[in-house]
Protein backbone atom coordinates (compact mmCIF):
# COMPACT_ATOMS: atom_id res chain seq x y z
CA UNK A 1 0.00 0.00 0.00
CA UNK A 2 1.08 3.46 -0.83
CA UNK A 3 -0.37 6.89 0.09
CA UNK A 4 -0.18 10.50 -1.58
CA UNK A 5 -0.49 13.64 0.27
CA UNK A 6 -2.62 16.11 -2.03
CA UNK A 7 -3.30 18.52 0.35
CA UNK A 8 -3.73 19.18 3.80
CA UNK A 9 0.17 18.02 4.13
CA UNK A 10 1.87 21.40 4.95
CA UNK A 11 -1.33 23.34 5.16
CA UNK A 12 -4.51 22.53 7.01
CA UNK A 13 -6.84 23.10 3.91
CA UNK A 14 -7.28 20.91 0.97
CA UNK A 15 -7.24 17.67 2.23
CA UNK A 16 -6.48 14.95 -0.80
CA UNK A 17 -4.80 11.61 0.21
CA UNK A 18 -4.47 9.03 -1.93
CA UNK A 19 -4.34 4.97 -1.26
CA UNK A 20 -2.91 2.75 -4.23
CA UNK A 21 -3.46 -0.49 -2.89
CA UNK A 22 -1.18 -3.57 -4.21
CA UNK A 23 -4.01 -4.42 -6.71
CA UNK A 24 -3.58 -1.16 -8.21
CA UNK A 25 -6.81 0.35 -6.82
CA UNK A 26 -6.66 3.35 -5.77
CA UNK A 27 -8.81 5.12 -2.99
CA UNK A 28 -9.47 8.75 -2.00
CA UNK A 29 -9.78 9.53 1.56
CA UNK A 30 -11.92 13.22 0.70
CA UNK A 31 -11.57 15.51 -1.88
CA UNK A 32 -11.09 19.01 -0.26
CA UNK A 33 -10.91 22.63 -1.45
CA UNK A 34 -7.77 24.40 -0.69
CA UNK A 35 -8.92 28.28 1.31
CA UNK A 36 -7.15 30.89 2.33
CA UNK A 37 -4.05 30.61 0.77
CA UNK A 38 -3.96 33.81 -1.63
CA UNK A 39 -3.22 34.17 -5.01
CA UNK A 40 -1.74 30.67 -4.67
CA UNK A 41 -5.56 29.00 -3.93
CA UNK A 42 -6.61 29.21 -7.48
CA UNK A 43 -3.38 27.44 -9.29
CA UNK A 44 -3.69 24.45 -6.19
CA UNK A 45 -7.42 24.06 -6.69
CA UNK A 46 -6.80 23.69 -10.73
CA UNK A 47 -5.06 20.76 -10.31
CA UNK A 48 -5.45 17.47 -8.59
CA UNK A 49 -2.40 16.06 -8.97
CA UNK A 50 -3.59 12.86 -10.14
CA UNK A 51 -5.99 11.57 -13.32
CA UNK A 52 -9.57 11.88 -11.60
CA UNK A 53 -10.14 8.14 -13.53
CA UNK A 54 -7.92 6.87 -12.04
CA UNK A 55 -9.56 6.49 -8.67
CA UNK A 56 -11.16 3.57 -8.30
CA UNK A 57 -12.99 4.10 -4.59
CA UNK A 58 -13.61 7.74 -2.62
CA UNK A 59 -14.72 7.99 0.96
CA UNK A 60 -15.19 11.21 2.26
CA UNK A 61 -15.12 11.86 6.03
CA UNK A 62 -17.03 14.75 6.94
CA UNK A 63 -18.60 17.75 5.31
CA UNK A 64 -16.04 20.54 5.57
CA UNK A 65 -15.58 22.54 2.00
CA UNK A 66 -11.62 21.68 2.94
CA UNK A 67 -12.46 18.12 2.92
CA UNK A 68 -15.64 17.57 0.17
CA UNK A 69 -15.21 20.99 -1.85
CA UNK A 70 -13.92 19.70 -4.97
CA UNK A 71 -15.85 16.82 -5.41
CA UNK A 72 -17.62 18.44 -8.70
CA UNK A 73 -14.97 18.55 -10.12
CA UNK A 74 -13.37 15.62 -9.55
CA UNK A 75 -16.20 14.05 -10.80
CA UNK A 76 -16.42 16.34 -13.98
CA UNK A 77 -13.19 15.52 -14.73
CA UNK A 78 -13.82 11.65 -14.83
CA UNK A 79 -14.17 9.84 -11.68
CA UNK A 80 -16.86 7.03 -12.43
CA UNK A 81 -16.40 5.45 -9.01
CA UNK A 82 -18.79 5.82 -6.02
CA UNK A 83 -18.29 8.04 -3.29
CA UNK A 84 -19.20 6.74 0.81
CA UNK A 85 -20.14 8.68 3.31
CA UNK A 86 -22.60 8.80 6.11
CA UNK A 87 -26.21 10.45 5.38
CA UNK A 88 -25.60 13.26 7.00
CA UNK A 89 -22.06 13.96 5.63
CA UNK A 90 -23.52 13.88 2.38
CA UNK A 91 -26.68 16.25 3.13
CA UNK A 92 -24.47 18.44 4.03
CA UNK A 93 -21.81 18.00 1.48
CA UNK A 94 -24.89 18.80 -0.75
CA UNK A 95 -25.43 22.04 0.17
CA UNK A 96 -22.36 22.81 0.61
CA UNK A 97 -21.47 22.27 -2.78
CA UNK A 98 -24.11 24.16 -4.45
CA UNK A 99 -23.49 26.76 -2.38
CA UNK A 100 -20.06 26.37 -3.31
CA UNK A 101 -20.82 26.42 -6.97
CA UNK A 102 -23.26 29.75 -6.60
CA UNK A 103 -19.93 31.78 -4.90
CA UNK A 104 -17.49 31.08 -7.62
CA UNK A 105 -20.32 31.33 -10.83
CA UNK A 106 -20.83 34.88 -9.01
CA UNK A 107 -17.49 35.95 -8.67
CA UNK A 108 -16.67 34.55 -11.78
CA UNK A 109 -18.99 36.65 -13.36
CA UNK A 110 -18.20 39.73 -11.29
CA UNK A 111 -14.14 38.90 -12.14
CA UNK A 112 -15.10 38.85 -15.66
CA UNK A 113 -16.81 41.89 -16.41
CA UNK A 114 -13.42 43.55 -15.28
CA UNK A 115 -11.37 40.80 -17.15
CA UNK A 116 -13.12 41.61 -20.61
CA UNK A 117 -12.62 45.37 -20.26
CA UNK A 118 -9.01 44.59 -20.18
CA UNK A 119 -9.06 42.36 -22.90
CA UNK A 120 -7.95 39.26 -20.80
CA UNK A 121 -9.18 36.10 -21.67
CA UNK A 122 -12.47 34.73 -19.34
CA UNK A 123 -12.53 32.39 -16.52
CA UNK A 124 -14.42 29.60 -15.66
CA UNK A 125 -15.76 28.59 -12.38
CA UNK A 126 -14.18 25.37 -10.97
CA UNK A 127 -17.31 23.94 -11.23
CA UNK A 128 -21.06 24.87 -11.80
CA UNK A 129 -24.34 24.64 -9.62
CA UNK A 130 -24.82 21.28 -12.21
CA UNK A 131 -21.54 19.91 -11.63
CA UNK A 132 -22.34 19.81 -7.87
CA UNK A 133 -25.57 18.45 -8.15
CA UNK A 134 -24.46 15.91 -10.63
CA UNK A 135 -21.52 14.54 -8.55
CA UNK A 136 -24.69 14.05 -5.10
CA UNK A 137 -25.40 10.72 -7.96
CA UNK A 138 -22.36 8.86 -7.09
CA UNK A 139 -22.70 8.98 -3.36
CA UNK A 140 -23.33 5.77 -1.57
CA UNK A 141 -24.75 6.00 1.83
CA UNK A 142 -22.96 3.93 5.08
CA UNK A 143 -24.46 4.17 7.90
CA UNK A 144 -22.35 5.77 11.34
CA UNK A 145 -20.07 3.60 13.57
CA UNK A 146 -21.02 0.26 10.82
CA UNK A 147 -18.40 -1.49 8.52
CA UNK A 148 -19.01 -1.87 5.05
CA UNK A 149 -17.28 -3.63 2.50
CA UNK A 150 -16.45 -1.56 -0.81
CA UNK A 151 -14.75 -3.83 -2.97
CA UNK A 152 -14.40 -7.84 -2.40
CA UNK A 153 -10.56 -8.09 -2.64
Amino acid sequence: MKIAFHGAARTVTGSKHLITLSNGKRILLDCGMFQGMGKETNELNESFGFDPASVTYMILSHAHIDHCGLIPKLVREGYKGKIYATPATRDLAAVLLEDSAGIQENDIKFENKRRALQGVPLLKPLYTKEDSLAAMDSFVLADYGKWIRIDDD
